[in-house]
């Protein structure tokens, strides 16, 4: 094995890890985002992440090994960035991760139709000294548009080898797992070479480097040929690394400022742009001898055509709109039928277990505790499930990305900047990811105004009570309801951050650059995958975390117990509850006795007079539970919104994760609703709150945009704490959004009712 030429940085930490058996070799996968760099991962290591079409996806790096040839190959996905300039978490990360992981080999992604842009971050790697190996990414797509690439010749020019894949296919897996093991053990150099930026520029250039290398162990820390090209360009991150770790830090950044300044003079322009130019024009020469274009084989540039559309000043902004106003419009044709069904399953479960089962809490648990509070939330799965299979469509198809372009503007009048979309329309998912994507904004101020309003978006755990109380009680426009709630989190969540922007965060805002991927055709697989990952970590979050969350809310609202001989008062209505050895339910569970001579109407006076009475009964004991208790203490705050004690429960309960409010809502529900042996026992739920009297479409439209608004769930709550560092952003956020909840609800109920809508 060769060594010779490999920086002592890297060559001392040759195969990390290494055992006799199994020597590990550690490789970063890096690259502008939407080179494909995480489908070529994905390829690689086997394992199913998520492919996103913008920046910010990817913000944490993501590790996967496999066994190849006797080697442990441990492949880490990188963040997505255009360079290794200190301008964003994501630069830092990446760069922060190769100067001190110090893998044995970096293999640059790139994206074969816009090869020259990705060039660019290709030589600053090698201006690192890491062995470099680079993926032409996307080649079936470069070879369609009838523009070859000599992978060899360019290679040639740049030194390092290069390896023509397609990610999304598996095209070039072998080649590229080979040249990792070639370009690792010397048989293929790849650190040898890097970009002469001239007489003028070297000079400089080379009077920094002996400067630094008079500090022996920060030289062996840090190559000196990039760090003084980090100077040159003024490069914050760089300069104080030589200002808490060189010794002769001050001598350093004294003659760092003058060769800046002579450059400046020399050049008539800023250092960082002369550097610049000289890659791009390195770049550009490199492409120009390896890359060509088939004259008889150019065709129609149909990305371009579409979005002379898309893209369209006036019109972008309303085709996003419409666009996402027929997807949830299809999501809920297609869904409620399916969730009907699924409904009506549970409910005969329910029906079945109480016909079969004496009557007690055992089965009072099973019934309202377990199928009542988690099959509440797993009727809405189908919803769901089309929700992300059309949001994923959007993503995999690259109209995402012109999304965000569109609303750049659109979003500045708001105050927020063009790529805070990203991070609001990732949140419509899910808050987590999506404040954790604000990475991508520069500007502290814009990352922090966007995390704050970020919760206010319609997340996947909204979805079901909403599409829920929708379905219920506006059934012929669920989908129209749904979707206008959807655009009111838009319009609220931009009025928000125009507010705090002209109160708390004043000052300049950064540029929106954003690169636009051509349009592709999505993948079965990584529309199954994306489907897959969202539809299951649902579920998983209904088999525990809800579940869990249920049997508390059960046991809240079912004890304490209504002890033998209480006297029960409701609308001048009393009466002794005489209970048995079993408890109250035998009375409000039990089958009345019935005489031969009863006819059938009789039957049915007295089956319906035992209904009512257990109803009563069954109303009274979540009364007085814990519950009900809670309840009622928050009742006085939440009537002027249109709620009674049980929404105030729901409500509560939602804190710990908002699908929880449906559980509760079924828990509330099937112990205030007594059951008997004759008939159906349970309704679903969702015909259950369209009966009950005291509510209606206003409370219910109040009650949606409550929860809405309202109290960020604790995950999320401990996510900004983590953005952010202090804990002063997430109380701050609790409570604007519990005082903004209640302000939205009580103006929609109460000016509903003054104009008699009901």
């Amino acid at each position: 094995m060769n060594m010779n030429n490999i920086p002592g940085q890297h060559r001392r930490n040759r195969f990390h890890g290494r055992d006799q058996n199994h020597p590990k070799i550690r490789i970063a996968l890096a690259g502008n985002p939407n080179a494909g760099k995480t489908s070529l991962f994905n390829m690689l290591t086997g394992q199913s992440q998520h492919v996103g079409n913008y920046p910010g996806v990817t913000v944490e790096k993501k590790v996967g090994s496999i066994q190849y040839q006797g080697f442990e190959l441990e492949f880490t996905d990188l963040p997505g960035t255009y360079s290794l300039s200190a301008y964003s978490i994501e630069e830092v990360v990446a760069r922060d991760f190769v100067l001190k992981e110090k893998p044995d080999i970096i293999i640059d992604v790139l994206d074969s139709t816009n090869l020259e842009r990705n060039l660019y971050l290709c030589l600053q790697f090698q201006e690192l000294g890491v062995p470099i190996l680079g993926a032409l990414n996307m080649s079936d797509e470069v070879e369609n548009q009838g523009i070859k690439i000599d992978e060899k010749l360019l290679g040639k020019t740049l030194g390092i080898p290069f390896i023509k894949t397609v990610g999304t296919r598996g095209t070039g897996q072998e080649s590229l797992l080979q040249a990792i093991l070639e370009v690792v053990q010397g048989e293929i150099n790849t650190t040898a070479r890097h970009l002469n930026y001239g007489p003028e520029l070297e000079k400089q250039h080379n009077i920094i480097i002996r400067e630094l290398e008079k500090d022996v162990a920060f030289a062996w820390k840090y190559n000196s040929h990039w760090l003084a090209i980090k100077l040159l360009e003024n490069d914050s991150d760089g300069i104080q690394k030589v200002k808490t770790e060189h010794k002769n830090a001050d001598a350093i950044l004294n003659t760092a400022t003058e060769c800046r300044y002579w450059i400046q003079k020399t050049f008539a322009e800023e250092p960082e742009t002369v550097v610049a130019e000289q890659r791009y024009a390195y770049i550009h020469g490199a492409c120009r001898e390896a890359v060509h274009q088939d004259k008889a084989s150019e065709r129609i540039d149909y990305t371009e055509m579409i979005d002379k559309i898309v893209l369209h000043r006036f019109l972008g902004v309303g085709i996003f709109f419409i666009v996402m106003f027929l997807i949830y419009q299809l999501t809920f044709v297609l869904g409620n039928p399916i969730s009907d069904i699924i409904d009506g399953s549970f409910a005969w479960l329910q029906n079945f277990i109480i016909s079969r089962t004496p009557s007690g809490i055992l089965r009072d648990f099973l019934v309202d505790g377990i199928i009542g509070g988690v099959g509440g939330v797993l009727v809405f799965f189908p919803i769901v499930l089309l929700l992300f299979l059309g949001l994923s469509l959007l993503e995999d198809t690259g109209y995402m990305a012109r999304a965000a372009f569109v609303m750049d503007k659109f979003m500045h009048i708001f105050g927020l900047h063009g790529r805070s979309f990203i991070p609001l329309m990732v949140s419509t998912g899910c808050a987590v990811p999506g404040i954790m994507s604000a990475r991508t904004l520069v500007n502290p101020k814009d990352r922090i105004l966007t995390i704050l309003v970020a919760p206010l978006m319609m997340c996947s755990a909204k979805v079901p009570v909403i599409a829920m109380l929708a379905a219920s009680f506006f059934p012929e426009n669920a989908g129209k309801v749904f979707w206008g709630i959807w655009l009111f989190s838009w319009m609220l969540a931009l009025l928000i951050a125009s507010l705090f922007r002209n109160i708390f965060f004043k000052g300049e805002r950064s540029p929106f650059v954003m690169e636009l991927p051509p349009y592709r055709m999505p993948t079965l697989r990584g529309i199954f995958t994306h489907v897959w990952e969202k539809s299951w970590s649902y579920v998983r979050k209904a088999g525990t975390f809800i579940l869990a969350a249920s049997v508390i809310i059960w046991f809240l609202l079912y004890f304490p117990r209504i002890n033998p001989g209480q006297t029960v008062a409701e609308n001048d209505h009393s009466a002794k509850i005489t209970t048995e050895a079993s408890g109250w339910n035998s009375i409000v569970r039990g089958t009345p006795p019935v005489t031969e001579n009863d006819t059938t109407s009789s039957q049915a006076a007295v089956i319906e007079q035992m209904q009512t009475e257990g109803n009563q009964l069954a109303q009274q004991q979540m009364v007085n539970s814990f519950g009900g208790r809670i309840g009622r203490f928050m009742e006085p705050i939440f009537r002027p919104c249109g709620f009674d004690w049980r929404l105030d429960v729901s409500l509560f309960a939602g804190f710990a994760a908002k699908e929880v409010i449906i559980s509760s809502m079924g828990i509330v529900y099937g112990i205030g609703e007594a059951d008997v042996d004759i008939g159906s026992a349970k309704n679903p739920l969702k015909t259950r709150l369209k009966n009950d009297p005291k509510y209606n479409r206003l409370n219910m439209l109040a009650f949606m945009l409550f929860v809405l608004i309202y109290l960020p769930c604790m995950a999320t709550m401990a996510t900004v704490k983590k953005e952010l560092g202090k804990w002063r952003y997430p109380i701050f956020l609790a409570v604007y959004t519990v005082v903004l909840a209640w302000l939205v609800a009580t103006g929609v109920y109460q000016i509903g009712t003054l104009l008699g809508v009901g």
